[in-house]
């Protein structure tokens, strides 16, 4: 239905609803120009058309029923469906820490060897003035053969001489006060050998006597 039948109709209405039958107190009235329904546009009376005819007529309400709200039903899917929970975040774990550097194992030093098991006794035979003549019994004590070295230190002395009594003699070496008497022969195992020597301008007493690294006892 076009917007120009739309508006003629609701004119006739209010003429209708204007004549009346007229009642004692009527005065007529001369009737005034036609009414004339203002022309509309084709645009706007072709637009209004197409959209009265997709708008569809609402259904006519039942007595004693009051119209009910209808919502559109929802799609199963969607109400059935259930928000999955959250994806649990794996644990962080740390990285393992880098191996550190050990320290190497001490290694204890190698204990030094055993000393021969030489003895050494030392005693002053006689005394003069300006020197002395001086003993150092030896004694090998092991299973077996020894060869043996006697040192001893006179601080500011003079060795004169030194030497072995009743077997072959050895090597003697001085050096500032300090003299060095080697074995000749191996000392037989059990067996002892007298060392004397002459010193001079020094104290009778050494600063030092050793045998093979053992100290000398009678000092």
């Amino acid at each position: 239905m076009s917007l120009g039948v739309v508006v003629m109709l609701v004119l006739l209405g209010i003429s209708i609803r204007a004549y009346r039958s007229p009642g004692p107190d009527f005065n007529p009235v001369p009737p005034g120009p036609p009414l004339v329904a203002p022309p509309v546009p084709m645009d706007q009376a072709s637009s209004a058309g197409r959209a009265g005819a997709e708008e569809p007529a609402p259904a006519p309400a039942v007595p004693g029923l009051s119209p009910r709200r209808t919502d559109p039903p929802i799609p199963s899917g969607s109400a059935s469906a259930t928000p999955e929970p959250p994806a649990e975040a794996a644990p962080q774990t740390n990285p393992p820490a880098p191996p550190q550097n050990s320290a190497p194992p001490s290694v204890a030093p190698p204990a030094p060897p055993a000393l021969p098991p030489l003895e050494a006794q030392y005693r002053v035979m006689q005394t003069f003035p300006g020197g002395f003549i001086g003993e150092l019994s030896i004694r090998n004590a092991a299973r077996s053969d020894l060869g043996w070295v006697a040192r001893l230190d006179y601080p500011g002395g003079r060795l004169v001489t030194a030497w072995l009594e009743g077997t072959t003699q050895g090597t003697l070496s001085e050096r500032q006060g300090t003299f060095t008497y080697r074995s000749g022969p191996d000392l037989g195992a059990g067996a002892s050998v007298l060392l004397r020597f002459h010193i001079e301008s020094a104290d009778p007493r050494p600063a030092s006597c050793t045998i093979s690294g053992r100290s000398c006892a009678g000092l």
